[in-house]
């Protein structure tokens, strides 16, 4: 088993993070929202000869999913795992809930592979990560935990020095402040927090400086 590596780009109308997190040895990469142009995510992978093992989704949003319904087009659609926490798949199958109207063009969609909180699941033959719900800006809000790389991917739950917005369908600040507290602050201070905008960041600086974080 090789060591997960982490491309990062900014892509769709509001820069939104897309991660490729790819593994040399086994050729095995998984994206986690992708919110750019399908096309241009698979020439990435297809030039360093890496096959697509599934895409995790933080939250429904369309600067998040924008360029999921490409990669269902260019890869085998039926095989093609897609992970969301269970509760999101009302977001994503309102094109109110999922902002998608917002930009012009409503659509829905889905995910295949719906986990339940704290489920720990494949991502690619090996390596595996866990789920943790963060509600508050959507209502199936997660983050994706890689303990033993020290990585958890937050989306727009929590930002270096910020936190999601909570004014838009099914967002709620009260419950995202409790999964700010609650959830994501009890991860280890040298935990790498890759948020949906914006730096990267740790749990310890969070801790220390976020205005959102009880002391």
């Amino acid at each position: 088993m090789g060591e997960l590596k982490i491309a990062c780009a900014q892509l769709g109308p509001i820069d939104t993070n897309t991660y490729i997190l790819m593994d040399d040895e086994i050729k095995e990469a998984v994206i986690i929202d992708p919110a750019g142009s399908a096309k241009e995510l698979a020439n990435y992978l297809n030039e360093g000869g890496y096959t697509l093992d599934c895409v995790m989704l933080t939250h429904g949003h369309h600067d998040h999913i924008g360029g999921l319904a490409g990669l269902r087009e260019l890869y085998d659609s039926w095989n093609l795992r897609v992970y969301a926490a269970k509760p999101e798949q009302e977001v994503l199958m309102v094109a109110d809930y999922n902002l998608s109207s917002m930009f012009g063009k409503g659509y829905t969609t889905h995910a295949n592979m719906m986990l339940n909180d704290r489920d720990i699941f494949e991502v690619t033959s090996a390596h595996r990560c866990q789920v943790f719900y963060t509600p508050g800006h959507t209502l199936g809000g997660c983050c994706y935990y890689f303990k033993e790389e020290g990585w958890l991917f937050t989306g727009d739950t929590l930002f270096a020095g910020s936190i999601g917005r909570t004014d838009f369908p099914t967002g709620d600040y009260d419950t995202l402040i409790k999964s700010v507290n609650d959830i994501v602050m009890s991860f280890p201070d040298e935990v790498i927090v890759f948020p949906g905008h914006g730096p990267q960041t740790t749990i310890g600086q969070e801790r220390k400086t976020n205005p959102f974080v009880k002391r």
